[in-house]
């Protein structure tokens, strides 16, 4: 290994301990802040965490290999960001907290129905079996009305802010509007919120089993690129080119194209998430 590649490794040795802190300052974050949600950039770090030391150690493993800072930034890029686009993750959690929030509310029209008040079925359906996927944000809406006192319409703008989502701004809205009429025809709304939560699930579990095909495509494509990459780099008359600046230019576009385009696909294979019209609201603390 000659110097300059020692060097490089330490650089990233010490890049890696860094942002190991950081990630570690923002866990910490967020664990002391457990009523307000975190920041968008670091609610990304956070999801993302455990990702960026493999990323960072294969970034340096290649460096140390091949001496191209180019192929070193593409390979970390790709352990941190391909394992998304392989998975369906994202879709199947999202699904997920839709079914919840629609078994929860149902719960919650029920109790309406038996004669609760609004805020006291809130209170009493986080002392319920919550699905984990919503469990967070139903504990902190029910503290927020029983402990800090929190006004209603408040608490449960902040509720729809942590979940963060399109249908999630139309239960809270729904129970806003309950709220304000003080109850008045609360348990047949909230059912009939319920059905179209249903409806919604149901619509898109048979979009994602189509977009499933997107992602099989982008598995296919990183499996032959990254076959081709690896046959390629030990074959060393065939890659030497690569290792002049003219030839680190000419690679950097070639991975930037290969970017792009699995950005492409998995956008094909991904679902919008839809936009909210709380979030404003929601975030005035």
């Amino acid at each position: 290994m000659n110097t300059l590649s020692l060097l490089g490794g330490l650089s990233a040795a010490m890049i890696l301990g860094g942002t190991l802190s950081i990630v570690s300052s923002l866990r910490r974050a967020g664990e002391e802040q457990a009523v307000r949600p975190p920041s968008r950039w670091a609610g990304i770090w956070l999801a993302h965490y455990k990702l960026i030391a493999p990323a960072l150690a294969v970034a340096v493993a290649v460096y140390a290999f091949t001496g191209w800072p180019v192929a070193a930034v593409a390979a970390g890029a790709a352990v941190f960001a391909l394992p998304k686009m392989m998975t369906g993750r994202a879709a199947a959690e999202r699904i997920r907290k839709l079914e919840a929030l629609e078994l929860w509310t149902r719960r919650l029209a029920d109790l309406l129905v038996a004669g609760r008040a609004l805020e006291q079925a809130l209170e009493q359906s986080a002392a319920r079996k919550v699905p984990p996927s919503i469990a967070a944000p139903v504990a902190a809406l029910a503290r927020r009305l029983r402990v800090t006192r929190t006004p209603t319409e408040e608490a449960l703008r902040m509720f729809a802010d942590e979940l963060d989502d399109p249908i999630g701004d139309r239960i809270a809205a729904a129970l806003i509007l309950v709220a304000r009429r003080r109850g008045k025809g609360a348990s047949a709304v909230l059912q009939q919120l319920a059905e179209l939560v249903a409806k919604d699930v149901s619509d898109r579990r048979e979009v994602e089993a189509a977009r499933a095909e997107h992602r099989t495509t982008v598995r296919w494509v990183i499996a032959i690129l990254g076959l081709f990459s690896a046959l390629a780099v030990f074959q060393k008359s065939y890659v030497a080119p690569f290792g002049t600046p003219l030839g680190q230019v000419v690679l950097a576009m070639v991975a930037l194209f290969y970017a792009v385009t699995l950005v492409w696909l998995h956008r094909l294979g991904t679902a919008a998430s839809g936009h909210r019209f709380l979030n404003d609201g929601g975030r005035k603390r």
